[in-house]
């Protein structure tokens, strides 16, 4: 409980800390909004310095290997804007409360951290395309399906554009594995929004597609964004979703979100999400 009441509370702590360096992102892009879900392979294009804590809840369906349960994560995604074109980004991290209805006992640990770098190559008054590459170091807990293999690479592109009062952005990485333990993954991603005053309702689509197997697990369904099982049986699988949600920005350098997620379909390979809700604050600042 401890630990969850500290990572809760910490948006009102950092609010606090930055409310004298608020900053806009100084161009037509401004408008635009970050993208909710799977904020691990979902990268906004844009540029700025940034604390992001997420929460998450995560409903198992009662056909994955587990028998059900939830899952809940509590993270703090860090950016830093090095120049106009360039940042360095800490996309995953956190407290992961594993809570199965079978097979293994609920337990709470540290994630794997992923981090790196993205660039933009094109930008304009209207759009912005950016590439990146992210590692995932396997230095989480085991006994919450983390800190196994050798790590992954996501090498990804990211792009988005404002049409009048319309948001759209768009995401396609591949995560490679290190060790053949390991699953391997294509993502892609897409958001459109539209702004009304400081609400955006929202909608998000998104495809985590399995290329390679792993040979960790004797089981069909991959681990969507957060986690990758090794699932030996789970090569060219596919998991669909949808995300319907919102976002409001309470200031100039401050916005929250959330979002409902689901499968578009029920299958194998998909049984790892029922639904999930995301949760997040977004606080834009200036070191400078």
């Amino acid at each position: 409980m401890k630990i969850k009441f500290s990572l809760l509370t910490l948006p009102i702590v950092t609010v606090a800390l930055v409310q004298s360096s608020t900053t806009v992102i100084a161009d037509d892009l401004a408008q635009m909004i970050s993208p909710v879900s799977q904020p691990v392979i979902f990268e906004d294009p844009r540029h700025s310095t940034e604390l992001r804590p997420i929460f998450v809840h995560h409903e198992l369906q009662d056909d994955f290997v587990t028998g059900g349960g939830d899952v809940q994560v509590y993270a703090l995604q860090a950016r830093f804007k090095l120049t106009d074109d360039l940042s360095l980004i800490a996309v995953k991290d956190g407290i992961v409360d594993l809570n199965p209805s079978a097979v293994v006992p609920s337990d709470t640990g540290i994630a794997d951290i992923a981090a790196g770098l993205k660039y933009s190559f094109f930008k304009c008054d209207t759009a912005i395309a950016t590439a990146g590459l992210t590692y995932e170091i396997p230095l989480g807990d085991e006994d919450i399906l983390q800190g196994q293999g050798d790590g992954m690479f996501n090498p990804f592109l990211s792009a988005g554009a404002v049409q009048g009062n319309w948001n759209f952005m768009g995401h396609t990485g591949y995560r490679i594995r290190v060790d053949d333990a390991d699953s391997s993954f294509f993502d892609l991603n897409a958001h459109v929004s539209y702004k009304v005053d400081n609400f955006y309702p929202l909608v998000e689509l998104g495809l985590n597609h399995v290329t390679n197997s792993g040979n960790r697990l004797p089981i069909a369904d991959e681990g969507q964004d957060y986690f990758n099982f090794g699932a030996a049986n789970s090569a060219g699988e596919n998991l669909i979703s949808m995300s319907v949600g919102a976002r409001y920005r309470l200031a100039d350098n401050i916005d929250v979100g959330a979002a409902y997620q689901f499968p578009l379909e029920r299958e194998e390979g998909s049984n790892v999400l029922d639904w999930r809700i995301t949760a997040d604050m977004i606080i834009r600042f200036s070191l400078v």
